[in-house]
């Protein structure tokens, strides 16, 4: 044996007494169950957020608008509550300037529907203005207490 190959024997066995053998990798099977375990994990928590949140929440969505006459507006507007939920929601025509020319707050009471789907329904609703609009949106909604 040379010096050299000697040297690095006594420097690797005097590290290995100082600080312990290395620890050995883990095997291509231990790796890949992890991957799997961590996407399961990863997606599981990604369901539970998305249904967690969904549950419960008020939504709305405009759907459509139909100007009338100079003095009246039709609003058509879905909401997404409990079925047990009563709800209001104010209503806004605005002209092309984007002022508010007519305003209103209609009540939505409880419904019939025990599945998920049945959360959402349409409703269309008459809106009085000063002035001409071009069009209508629902501006917000709020749980009645």
């Amino acid at each position: 044996m040379t010096e050299s190959s000697t040297t690095d024997a006594a420097a690797s066995t005097e590290l290995q007494s100082r600080y312990g053998t290395p620890r050995r990798s883990a095997s291509a099977r231990s790796q890949r169950w992890m991957i799997i375990g961590a996407l399961v994990l990863a997606f599981g928590a990604i369901v539970y957020f998305t249904v967690g949140n969904a549950v419960g929440q008020l939504t709305h969505n405009d759907v459509g608008y139909r100007i009338i006459s100079d003095t009246e507006a039709s609003v058509d507007f879905e909401v997404s509550k409990d079925q047990d939920a009563t709800v209001q929601c104010m209503i806004h025509v605005l002209d092309n300037s984007y002022a508010v020319v007519g305003a209103r707050v209609i009540t939505i009471g409880p419904h019939e529907g025990s599945s998920p789907g049945d959360r959402s329904e349409y409703y269309r609703t008459e809106v009085r203005t000063e002035s001409r609009g071009v069009t209508g949106v629902v501006d917000s909604c709020w749980d009645v207490d």
